[in-house]
Order: structure tokens, then C-alpha cells, then sequence
């Protein structure tokens, strides 16, 4: 009985081994970059210290032209997700500000938690240090949404307008219990959902051309160190949270909500969710669009957001 004893201790000690020993060779293999002053000479635009890190941002356009925030989602490409929305309304004399969450794009990657919070003291704090005092419009997407809804309730006198792209504000998303598993979450995370990441992503677009080019950005930007645990800080403590509950507040007539017919992440059995929250709802669907409708159909997008912006709900056909 001893011997068979020790016998199965040292086949689970030869497993552990062998396991730290692959999880390792995996491991080693990625996020093999850092984010540096010698890597973000590539950035366009400028770079603020912000209390939790910093932040790379772009504020264009002319000085007199009406301001619009753009928040992106949880993606890691950051504000490259406004590649063909911004010059959009640029042509049109506004003035833009785009910014990289944390954990995202050329922003840091603080070791913090990921929730509602960080996100809403990043968002303040860079319009309190860019001296942005006049209400302005705000277009977001996905996560973006959240973040944007959050601010909107606790500055309802600085927001004007918002757009929102396929929000993810209702906390849908609810992460295997195996990830709450201090030891299993690294391993399946480094093991399975890392080398699977883009590919799990393909599923969000309807033109596959379209999420070939966004790829190559992914795969650039998941290889910067901490990009496994910001994605899971931010599946565990942010898009877990039913945010909307934060629309009771906003003033009526004051969104519109967009999303496409292929999202797999918006079905449309959100609408009523959003609607029992904030009556006043303009939506608009976009066939052949999946999670990022502006990405996808910028043609129909950009004028639907432009004329909402400009002339309010009555100016978006229904």
C-alpha cells in the first residue's frame, strides 16, 4: 500500500512538473513586448499621466468646432476601432477626442482591478486635465458604452448627445467559473484562450476581409505584456456589470443606439431591456454588420450619427 502511495504521489509531482513545464514554453511565447518609450514612438498623437498610468490620446480638429468624445470598447487595437469614423467628422468641423482605455492600445497596462470605477476616473480626469469645459457630444461602442453612460449620469449638465455602437452595458457577459480559480484561470488562459484569441474574435464581423485587416492590429497590440490579465480583470469586474440601471437618469431625446443585424453579442432581444430603462430610445439597425457596425458600414454609420448629433432623433429616418 506504501509503495503504490508513493508510487501515485510521484505520478502527480512527474504531471505538476510536466505541466509547469509546458505552461512555461507556452507562456514564454507571449506578450513578449513592453510598452515603452521606444514603442510608442509608432503612436500618433500625445501622451497624458493620468493617476492610474498613462494615457495616449488625439484631440483634432479646430478649436470653435462642436467637441465629440469617442470611447471605444474593450478591444485591445484601442482608438484604432475610429479609423474610419474620425476623419469623417473632421471633414465636418468638429473637434474629436480620442483616447485608449487603459489596458488597451498605447495606454498602460496598470496591474489594477478593471471595473467601472478605473475607467470612469480615467475618462474625468483627462477631460480635467485637457481643460474641456463645454458640453460636448459623445460617441461610444461595445464597452465604450458603459463607461460613457456612467459619465453622462454623474455630468448630466456635460454631455450633450450620445451615439452608442453595440453597447455592452447590460452585463451580459458572464465568464466560466474556472477563471475565478486562482491556479486554473493562468493556465486556461495562457493554454487555450490566448493562442485562440483573433480567431474568437472572427465571429464578430460579417466581412471577413474587413476583421483580416483588424487582425493584424490585434495580433500587434495582445502581445504586449499584460494583455491576458486585463482581459480577464475586465470579464470578471466590468462587462459582468448590469450598467443599466445608469439610464434612469439621462434626460430624455438625448441617445441613439445602433447596432447590426449580426451581432452575436446585441441580439435584439436587448432593445426592450434598454427601452424599460430609458423610454426615449432612437435605435436603428444596420444589416450586414456584426459587433462593430462604424467598422463595417461606415457609409450608412457615420451620416445616421452626424445627423443625430447635429439635428437630433427627428433628422435619423425611422
Amino acid at each position: 500500500m506504501k509503495r503504490l502511495l508513493r508510487l501515485l504521489l510521484y505520478i502527480c509531482l512527474g504531471a505538476a512538473l510536466t505541466g509547469a513545464a509546458v505552461y512555461w514554453y507556452i507562456a514564454r511565447g507571449q506578450e513578449t513586448e513592453e510598452l515603452n518609450a521606444e514603442t510608442r514612438k509608432n503612436a500618433p498623437g500625445s501622451f497624458l499621466q493620468l493617476a492610474e498610468g498613462m494615457v495616449h490620446y488625439r484631440l483634432m480638429g479646430p478649436d470653435t468646432g462642436q467637441l465629440i468624445i469617442f470611447v471605444h470598447g474593450g478591444g485591445t487595437t484601442g482608438m484604432e476601432v475610429w479609423k474610419y469614423t474620425a476623419p469623417y467628422f473632421l471633414e465636418r468641423g468638429y473637434r474629436i477626442l480620442l483616447y485608449d482605455l487603459y489596458g488597451r492600445g498605447y495606454s498602460d497596462r496598470p496591474r489594477v482591478t478593471y471595473n467601472p470605477a478605473l475607467f470612469r476616473r480615467q475618462l474625468e480626469q483627462l477631460i480635467d486635465t485637457l481643460h474641456i469645459n463645454t458640453p460636448f457630444d459623445v460617441v461610444a461602442m461595445s464597452m465604450g458604452g458603459s463607461i460613457a453612460l456612467d459619465y453622462a449620469n454623474l455630468h448630466p449638465g456635460k454631455v450633450k448627445r450620445m451615439a452608442l455602437l453595440a453597447p455592452a452595458a447590460s452585463g451580459d457577459l458572464r465568464p466560466s467559473k474556472a477563471l475565478e480559480v486562482p491556479v486554473l484561470a493562468p493556465l486556461l488562459m495562457t493554454g487555450y484562450w490566448y493562442p485562440r484569441s483573433v480567431e474568437n474574435q472572427r465571429k464578430e464581423f460579417v466581412d471577413q476581409s474587413a476583421f483580416d485587416k483588424y487582425a493584424e492590429r490585434l495580433r500587434y497590440f495582445m502581445n504586449f505584456e499584460g494583455y491576458k490579465y486585463i482581459t480577464l480583470s475586465t470579464w470578471q469586474h466590468m462587462l459582468n456589470q448590469d450598467q443599466l440601471f445608469l439610464l434612469d437618469k439621462i434626460r430624455p431625446d438625448n441617445i441613439l443606439l445602433i447596432y447590426g443585424r449580426q451581432d452575436p453579442f446585441f441580439p435584439d432581444e436587448n432593445v426592450p431591456r434598454y427601452q424599460q430603462h430609458y423610454p426615449s430610445l432612437l435605435v436603428q439597425t444596420v444589416d450586414r454588420a456584426g459587433h462593430m457596425p462604424h467598422y463595417e458600414q461606415p457609409a450608412l454609420i457615420n451620416p445616421m450619427v452626424y445627423r443625430y448629433l447635429r439635428n437630433g432623433r427627428d433628422s435619423v429616418a425611422q
